[in-house]
């Protein structure tokens, strides 16, 4: 069964010496026979947005099989918007997200409006970042403003997942991907709540083994259609490449 997997990072291995580069993505996915992988710049996400996804321009570039989500950041507002009108015509680029200073707190909603508002004429989803019921807060207030974007909740709350589910039952426009916690009850739980339809599949690499993210998906004994929507067919129909030509 085909894979895409919606959320990886372009470096930021926790293990020391070992680096995280095309080369290495590209061995991790075809180990654990995933087809297609969406990349986020560990360098944009905490150093410098231009430099961090000008690095993950080219690594996409030169691997047909990866994808990459421009990171843009609230403290570095006009840079993110310079590089965003730089890159995101590119038709490897499927998505952007946004981040702040701190991982486990909300961005600020004023701040991350400027940089919507340039967003939203490239008609591509939005990754927001959710490890928490705050975080999950702002997600929501963010998708009710801009209700017009498919909005991705990466993390899915963390170990606050239930208020993810609620918030994505709340709003149509709000997809959930299946990382954070490895909480077995979590994807049945959102299956049930808003169906397989909005619900992606997203391993945190490098930070969790893909293995370890498909074995929560493999542990619920889902029908295989479903299985195959969130494990390939939603990504598919939400970054438009059924449409590609």
């Amino acid at each position: 069964m085909a894979i895409f997997d919606v959320h990886s990072f372009l470096g930021g291995s926790y293990i020391p010496g070992i680096s995280h580069n095309g080369a290495s993505v590209n061995g991790i996915i075809q180990a654990r026979q995933i087809e297609s992988t969406l990349l986020l710049s560990a360098h944009a996400r905490h150093i410098d947005p231009v430099s961090g996804n000008r690095i993950l321009k080219a690594t996409v570039e030169q691997n047909p099989n990866l994808y990459g989500c421009l990171v843009t950041h609230t403290n570095r507002i006009e840079a993110s918007i310079s590089v965003m009108r730089e890159l995101m015509t590119n038709r490897k680029f499927l998505a952007m997200a946004i981040v702040g200073t701190h991982e486990n707190e909300p961005v600020q909603h004023i701040v991350a409006d400027d940089i919507i508002n340039a967003y939203r004429r490239y008609g591509k989803p939005l990754f927001l970042f959710a490890h928490n019921a705050a975080m999950v807060t702002t997600v929501l207030e963010i998708a009710k403003t801009f209700n017009m974007l498919k909005i991705v909740m990466v993390g899915m709350g963390g170990h606050d997942w239930r208020n993810a589910i609620a918030a994505a039952h709340e709003t149509t426009n709000i997809y959930l991907d299946t990382s954070g916690v490895l909480d077995q009850a979590k994807l049945p739980a959102a299956i049930e709540a808003i169906g397989a339809h909005r619900i992606l599949f997203g391993s945190g690499s490098p930070h969790v083994d893909p293995v370890a993210a498909l074995g929560l998906i493999d542990e619920c004994g889902l029908a295989p259609e479903t299985r195959r929507r969130i494990l390939h067919d939603n990504a598919i129909k939400v970054f438009g490449l059924d449409q590609a030509v």
